[in-house]
């Protein structure tokens, strides 16, 4: 007897699969709340543009680590015929403190626009967002595995400074900022008394910071991306 091997595609085979296999019709929405807690690994590039004299030069430098945030959600559900269902929720994140630094490097062409070398630093604030679900019922029970698709609201500290190679006098720009992470990714709720519910999802947004001066421009940009994997537990209220 042949032993079946798993291949990368092994997971999206299974969740395209239940998706459409056909299921037992039911109809019923109603009311949850998750909580959870959210385990990512980021990444951050920070590309900083000077400008002077209609002349510009460009350095960029990225940095990665992990974190974590509680996760507060409440929502509603709605369960179609042939048991599919779809939601939608919001939810408010309190993520650790998570400080990330990187380093500019100088770009040295001996133009008066040179970037000069400095230290740059991103860390994570509060954030709340919404997303909306759609999946299907798993073996007819209330098990259920999901696509998901969001976007949230988050703030946080950016920071990048630089160093004047030729006096060492060094300044720094300090700001918070709103930035608007989409996300996509694939779920599965497992059927108890307390519904555990898994998430895996990937994220993306962008920040365009730019300051100006009458003969200076400094232009900051920011692309944090990352994977999160989030475990909670749910209650549910059905109407």
């Amino acid at each position: 007897m042949r032993t079946p091997i798993a291949t990368p595609f092994t997971l999206p085979a299974c969740l395209i699969a239940s998706l459409l296999a056909p299921h037992p019709v039911a109809g019923q929405s109603g009311f949850f709340i998750r909580l959870a807690s959210e385990v990512s690994a980021l990444s951050v590039e920070h590309t900083k543009t000077v400008t002077i004299g209609g002349g510009s030069s460009a350095s960029t430098s990225s940095s990665s680590g992990f974190g974590t945030a509680i996760l507060v959600t409440g929502g509603v559900r709605s369960s179609a015929s042939a048991g599919w269902m779809f939601g939608s929720e919001l939810e408010v994140v309190l993520p650790s403190p998570r400080l990330l630094k990187g380093t500019i490097d100088p770009t040295n062409s001996g133009n008066p626009h040179d970037v000069w070398p400095g230290r740059w630093e991103f860390s994570d604030k509060l954030g709340v967002g919404g997303t909306f679900l759609a999946g299907r019922s798993v073996d007819g029970g209330d098990g259920r595995i999901y696509l998901l698709l969001g976007v949230r609201r988050s703030w946080g500290d950016f920071a990048t400074g630089g160093t004047n190679p030729e006096t060492g006098v060094a300044g720094e720009d300090r700001e918070r900022l709103g930035h608007w992470p989409l996300s996509a990714g694939i779920g599965m709720t497992m059927a108890r008394r307390w519904p555990v519910d898994f998430r895996l999802r990937y994220f993306r947004s962008a920040v365009d910071w730019v300051i100006s001066q009458p003969d200076l421009g400094l232009d900051y940009d920011y692309v944090v991306s990352g994977f999160a994997l989030s475990v909670g537990v749910r209650r549910e209220s059905d109407r």
